[in-house]
């Protein structure tokens, strides 16, 4: 098998439990990489580790700040011209009944996983047009595809509407050389989600466990694999697909 042809990759998120793997494994096979993440020191030590590995640029920004956020990314895209996008930013661990939701939770988890990932597009996505070659990953939720034992109505809700629309995205660039796809994990170990686990009680633990066809959480390095394929160029006729990494839940 040849070796992929070296591209730009802008991961949003970057200092994130899956999205700091994907960033090694790209690293790994050559690609220069922009880092995009809110947290300026986690973000500046991954870059510092992997720009002995290859050309990397490393962006504090807060993607939820959405005219700030176009700006910087209006700003990559004149720079780098990124042909792979990454959108990791999204994510909760709050088991929260419906009836105990608010206008709030519903506000804020649009914001971090519907209009984070719609923005990174718009601004991307014209660019990837144009030079006719794109990879588009966006991150829903095993929850996302039907219901969650470990999240709440708010969320599921969100990553169910970035299902639908890098869908509707991946049909609008059609023909363009541009795909766009989904992936949708289930319980996947990161530090985030394995200190949730750690503070529930050990009959909530059980429970917990009980309900995963696997009996344990995904690791991360289980999580990268789909990630990564939809970033190569074997993805071309990958588009508007979801793929799940659930460990056999909601089958």
């Amino acid at each position: 098998m040849s070796a992929p042809t070296p591209r730009t990759a802008l991961l949003v998120g970057a200092a994130g439990g899956i999205l700091k793997e994907v960033a090694r494994e790209l690293a790994e096979e050559g690609h220069t990489l922009v880092l995009f993440d809110r947290d300026a020191t986690a973000v500046h030590r991954l870059a510092e580790e992997l720009g002995r590995l290859t050309k990397v640029e490393a962006v504090v920004g807060d993607i939820t700040d959405i005219p700030a956020a176009e700006a910087q990314l209006t700003d990559i895209v004149d720079r780098f011209a990124p042909s792979i996008l990454v959108n990791g930013v999204g994510g909760d661990t709050r088991v929260i009944g419906y009836a105990d939701l608010t206008t709030d939770h519903f506000d804020q988890t649009f914001l971090e996983n519907v209009v984070s990932s719609w923005i990174a597009v718009k601004v991307c996505g014209p660019r990837m047009a144009a030079d006719g070659y794109g990879r588009i990953v966006n991150f829903a939720s095993a929850g996302g595809r039907t219901y969650s034992h470990f999240n709440n109505a708010a969320y599921v809700a969100a990553k169910a509407a970035v299902i639908g629309m890098t869908k509707q995205m991946a049909y609008e660039l059609a023909g363009t050389g541009v795909v766009a796809n989904v992936v949708a994990h289930g319980p996947i170990a990161t530090d985030r989600v394995a200190g949730a686990f750690e503070r529930r009680t050990e009959e909530s633990k059980k429970d917990v466990m009980s309900r995963l066809p696997m009996g344990r959480y995904g690791t991360v390095a289980e999580a990268v694999g789909s990630v990564l394929h939809l970033c190569s160029e074997s993805a071309g006729y990958s588009t508007g697909s979801v793929i799940d990494i659930n460990g056999g839940l909601y089958m």
